[in-house]
């Protein structure tokens, strides 16, 4: 019976233990609590939107590059990690696309977009090792790299913030061209679920 007892409490350790390392291990001690807070968030909801939308599970290597590339491009532009989690699910889901009109990746930025706004922060790409700025190279690394990708589609939302006097339901709606109100409504209703469903965030 003790034996028994043993074995099962050695067994719960185990499985306690391999869920904290998989769900914190790209988690580092320059971490705030609120970062581990959106982390936490952001493990949950982009791994399950993901699965709603693909049927099935999306590998942890590639979950850890979509929330760094969140959190990073968050604290660079000043910009919620609700709003660029809230856009990219709005886009793609989570998944790695390309778009009937050429967007790539998963905030479906168009190249030719992607190098007008880089052109913009040359300092800030230079600074997260990304010194090319040739449209076929963004073009490639648009798909390759989930945090640069990411890092770009906020940045192009940051430039549409600051054509809107920090609007940010002017700028959403122009993320999707044209000043697209339902694009807009969507994503502002995506954040609204996320606050319901994760109170604490």
């Amino acid at each position: 019976m003790k034996k028994t007892l043993l074995i099962l409490i050695a067994v719960s350790l185990i499985t306690t233990l391999t869920f904290s390392q998989s769900l914190f291990s790209y988690t580092n001690s320059e971490d705030t609590k609120q970062d581990l807070k959106f982390k936490t968030f952001l493990t949950d909801y982009v791994s399950s939107q993901y699965k709603i939308a693909s049927g099935k599970d999306l590998a942890p290597e590639r979950l850890y590059d979509i929330i760094d590339g969140i959190m990073n491009a968050s604290k660079t532009f000043e910009i919620s990690p609700l709003l660029i989690a809230a856009i990219i699910d709005t886009e793609t889901n989570f998944r790695n696309i390309i778009g009937s009109y050429g967007e790539v990746g998963y905030m479906q930025l168009r190249p030719t977009t992607a190098k007008y706004v880089i052109d913009m922060y040359p300092e800030i790409f230079k600074n997260a090792g990304y010194d090319d700025f040739t449209v076929d190279w963004i073009q490639k690394r648009l798909l390759i790299d989930p945090q640069y990708n990411i890092l770009v589609g906020t940045a192009y939302l940051k430039h549409l913030m600051n054509n809107h006097e920090e609007d940010i339901y002017k700028a959403v709606g122009w993320y999707n061209g044209g000043g697209n109100e339902y694009y807009a409504k969507k994503v502002i209703y995506k954040i609204a679920e996320i606050s319901v469903s994760y109170p604490t965030i």
